[in-house]
């Protein structure tokens, strides 16, 4: 880099035309500034005997290659590229102010990271100085970046694992949608429990009738054969708008023992249907009820089964109703 007599501007030493100034960088005030040339050494040249025919040599042509950056000002008059801090062409001295910028690619448009840029003066970091961080400052990002690989480790496979295996499907829909009905409940009308009147089934097995199932009673089950789809019925004394449910699948003394229901089809007297996922649990399942508004009975489908290993029978221990106030 030199500083340039004229104007005081620093530049590089090879550039024709000042940037700051556009002074042509070769001239002096006598005039053009004279180029010395190399001493011409004579050399004795001697004839051959017989002289040979001239031989052309082809002329190779030197084509300047231009790496141009985004930012840079590309000059109207020559084409010369310039960098974004210039007013004149370094080459033809011709004015900037209107030139052509050269414009970022759409990729680093994209997904390029622009650095901060700072003003004069200015440093990163508190009260304009740069502490270094140490070992500690570096262990803290390690385990920040360990942690965030950990999370997404987990969301993938909780992804993946919901998408493959239906149980797990089931559990999580219904623990959101009992999750959401708690949530709305707030701002809904209080919810009362309703008992049907008159409780019956499509079949039985043995003693497990099916009163059995609104019993309040844990340890007392409906039970039915599952070679074929079973229902249970629930008829009540006035219309209702039934809002919630609480089931307690299959026997609560021996939860393996019997199949257990997957998912419920329910069939209102009004005609409207309504579906209810069911996880393979023992424990109280609250699941959401909708389209019953000023049905006086229900049928209850048993359409999908979580299947034990050693029983033959459909079990549930308990269906608890809750309608709107």
């Amino acid at each position: 880099m030199v500083i340039y007599a004229e104007c005081g501007h620093q530049g590089p030493a090879d550039v024709e035309f000042c940037g700051e100034c556009g002074r042509y960088l070769k001239w002096d005030d006598d005039g053009p500034v004279a180029v010395r040339s190399q001493p011409v050494v004579q050399q004795q040249v001697v004839q051959p005997a017989e002289p040979a025919a001239p031989v052309r040599q082809p002329v190779q042509q030197t084509v300047e290659e231009q790496v141009l950056n985004p930012g840079d000002l590309i000059c109207g008059r020559c084409g010369k590229g310039n960098a974004p801090s210039r007013n004149f062409c370094s080459r033809c001295g011709g004015s900037l102010a209107e030139s052509e910028v050269v414009e970022t690619s759409w990729w680093r448009k994209l997904f390029g990271r622009k650095p901060k840029e700072h003003k004069a003066g200015a440093r990163p970091g508190k009260d304009g100085v740069r502490r270094r961080t140490g070992r500690a400052g570096a262990a803290r990002r390690t385990a920040g970046k360990m942690i965030r690989r950990v999370i997404a480790v987990a969301l993938v496979l909780s992804a993946l694992v919901y998408a493959l295996y239906q149980p797990f499907r089931g559990a999580i829909n219904t623990a959101a949608a009992g999750l959401w009905s708690q949530v709305t409940g707030i701002f809904e009308a209080k919810l009362n429990p309703v008992r049907p009147v008159k409780v019956t089934a499509t079949a039985q097995a043995g003693a497990h009738a099916a009163p059995l199932v609104t019993d309040n009673a844990k340890n007392t089950f409906w039970a039915a054969p599952a070679d074929r789809e079973q229902a249970l019925v629930f008829t009540f004394d006035h219309a209702v708008d039934l809002r919630k449910a609480i089931v307690y699948s299959g026997d609560a003394a021996n939860f393996q023992a019997e199949h257990r229901p997957q998912k419920l089809h329910l069939v209102f007297s009004t005609g409207k249907t309504y579906d209810v996922v069911l996880a393979d649990t023992p424990d109280a399942q609250e699941v959401p009820i909708e389209n019953s508004e000023g049905a006086t009975g229900v049928e209850l489908h048993v359409v999908g089964l979580h299947r034990s290993l050693n029983g033959t029978d459909l079990a549930i221990s308990e269906i608890e109703l809750f309608e709107a106030g």
